[in-house]
């Protein structure tokens, strides 16, 4: 068992397992300091809108989260595993190891410094993973653990560079014309009825068809879209799909 600063690895032949602790912590301490001096303030000086500090205190505290990632070749799936003790909640999100086509370091522009997280591409880079909900600092460290998964699972590391954004989008620049995407998409949620990213696509283009007059219908693919990333454990794609849909029902789409 090797331990990298707040992570705990875990690695075999088969089996590969991380567990996030850095946010837990954070989240703790900032929470239980939120918690004690608005009470202790709150207290000594009766004033109710310090007992606020104490509210937000009690939220952080009770909501804090332990990530659990395990990639598993004999059942061939990724599990992440998001747990909250305090309150006995535990979401489970899994994906099947052969979607997985690469490892990428995501990054987020701070005032004072830039935090960073791993990310798992999926499907040839129309669908990416990240395996933790936050970000946080130290890109020496995620770029040993991209590098750690991408051996384990003999795929490409694309580090933070990212995978390349033109090759997303190679297939649907091969399309002469809005219809012809349509009909693609069309047909791909046919043979598909839980392909999500069709769904959003198929919405895209109808709103670049006619705005106004497949407005009701894209709004209705977009929304089903939404629903299926959620189910299907894509949270960043589901809100994504989410604010399309409510930049097309403001007309501001297209």
């Amino acid at each position: 068992m090797k331990v990298i600063k707040h992570k705990i690895m875990r690695q075999t032949s088969d089996k590969l397992e991380f567990q996030e602790m850095f946010a837990f912590w954070i989240q703790l301490l900032v929470g239980g300091s939120f918690l004690v001096i608005g009470l202790s303030i709150g207290w000594s000086s009766g004033d109710f809108f310090v007992y606020l500090f104490a509210v937000v205190g009690f939220l952080l505290v009770i909501f804090v989260e332990i990530e659990t990632i395990t990639f598993d070749k004999n059942l061939g799936h990724l599990t992440i595993k998001r747990h909250k003790p305090l309150i006995a909640k535990t979401k489970l999100i899994k994906h099947l190891l052969q979607d997985i086509s690469g490892v990428e370091i995501q990054e987020m522009s701070g005032s004072e410094s830039n935090t960073y997280r791993v990310c798992l591409v999926l499907e040839s880079g129309k669908r990416r993973v990240p395996l933790t909900s936050s970000f946080s600092t130290g890109l020496g460290d995620k770029r040993k653990k991209a590098e750690v998964i991408a051996t384990f699972l003999d795929v490409k590391n694309y580090g933070s560079d990212g995978f390349p954004s033109q090759q997303i989008f190679s297939e649907e620049l091969k399309w002469e014309t809005i219809d012809e995407e349509i009909v693609h998409w069309e047909t791909a949620i046919k043979s598909d009825p839980n392909d999500a990213h069709g769904h959003m696509r198929l919405g895209l283009a109808l709103i670049s068809q006619d705005k106004t007059k497949n407005k009701e219908q894209a709004m209705g693919y977009l929304k089903q879209a939404e629903a299926l990333f959620k189910s299907q454990g894509y949270d960043e794609e589901a809100m994504q799909a989410a604010q399309l849909y409510g930049v097309a029902y403001w007309g501001m789409l297209g």
